[in-house]
């Protein structure tokens, strides 16, 4: 039986190689949270076709690179291994990979499955690391017929595009790339800690067997593909993310510094007594306030308002979460209902 590692002579220039073209300062197979290459049988290939030479070298691996990577791609030199997130609003980051038995999932789901006979059971995962903590997954049940036919698959990491150019713009941000930032956000304690505020990104594309016992979180699984890339100044990087709209912490709509208060001792108090884990360390106010009238007779009820919440999380992330409030002309400020929460950098908020 033949096994082929593939760390060849071409792998181990590419680890040398940094975003922007030049010499990277560190080997990152040299990181205690590297991932050596996938081993590959090529006895047990489904398929025997390669669209590039790259693409028979890189079975069941991620490659980089600062532009679309093409199926035609033949330029092994353009390959990186680093990616500095200072400059996330300049250089994109791509991805591709190859799944290792160089065949669609769709083929090794039939040898893989329970009831390889059902197709909709048929799942992909996205599992992604922030160094070796399992960061963020991605359990995608509604899989097409395309999906399931690809050998492989290319996606953005980052795009320079997610950020607004104007007040106002929310610009779209792939399933993705959301992911990603949101592996981030969540370790954002973590990277805090490190010194050289660099980390290993890990990728990693698996097959589910949808029909296999316990929630999605519990399926068996088949990893087909992984990969990882060095970023580097990921703090500076968490600042770029802070300014998408998907992770940005609002402008007040007012300061009124006696009812941020009031609005924060109450969702304190809302928070201790129900138990939530986060502790919350701001109030924002983003509504004007809204009268609130009896819908039969008119009479003046109240006012509602709404306001962000800032809370920090005992593993050191932070969110906004958006709460509805009540108050009659005479009453203090009550509780009115829960709204979205998301993820945002702490270090964006001035507490």
């Amino acid at each position: 039986m033949r096994i082929l590692t593939y760390v060849l002579s071409f792998t181990a220039a590419i680890l040398l190689m940094a975003c922007t073209g030049g010499s990277s300062k560190k080997d990152i197979a040299e990181s205690p949270h590297y991932w050596p290459p996938m081993e590959i049988d090529t006895t047990k290939l489904l398929g025997q076709e390669f669209f590039s030479d790259i693409h028979k070298n890189n079975l069941g691996r991620y490659v980089f690179a600062n532009e679309i990577i093409d199926r035609e791609w033949q330029d092994e030199r353009k390959f990186v291994t680093a990616y500095d997130m200072s400059k996330m609003d300049e250089v994109p980051l791509f991805s591709r990979l190859f799944i290792n038995y160089n065949t669609g999932p769709a083929e090794i789901f039939k040898r893989f499955s329970v009831n390889p006979g059902i197709r909709r059971n048929a799942h992909l995962r996205y599992d992604y690391f922030v160094d070796s903590l399992q960061a963020e997954k991605d359990y995608n049940y509604k899989t097409t017929r395309e999906e399931l036919g690809w050998e492989s698959v290319r996606y953005p990491v980052f795009e320079p595009s997610v950020f607004p150019k104007e007040k106002g713009e929310k610009p779209i941000i792939s399933r993705q790339q959301a992911r990603i930032c949101e592996a981030l956000l969540k370790h954002q304690g973590y990277i805090k800690s490190k010194k050289d505020k660099t980390i290993l990104l890990g990728l990693r594309y698996s097959l589910a067997d949808g029909s296999s016992a316990g929630g999605w979180r519990d399926k068996r699984t088949l990893s087909l593909a992984q990969g990882q890339i060095l970023m580097t100044n990921v703090d500076e990087g968490l600042e770029w993310i802070s300014k998408i709209p998907n992770y940005k912490v609002p402008e007040p709509f007012e300061r009124d510094k006696k009812l941020e208060k009031e609005a924060l001792k109450l969702m304190q108090n809302h928070a201790r007594n129900n138990g939530w884990k986060e502790k919350f360390k701001k109030a924002i106010i983003t509504s004007d306030k809204r009268a609130k009238r009896n819908k039969f007779s008119g009479i003046l009820e109240g006012y509602t308002r709404t306001f962000a919440l800032v809370g920090k999380w005992p593993d050191g992330s932070y969110t906004i979460q958006y709460f509805n409030t009540f108050q009659s002309p005479e009453g203090p400020l009550n509780h009115y209902g829960n709204g979205e929460q998301h993820l945002i950098w702490g270090g964006a908020v001035d507490l």
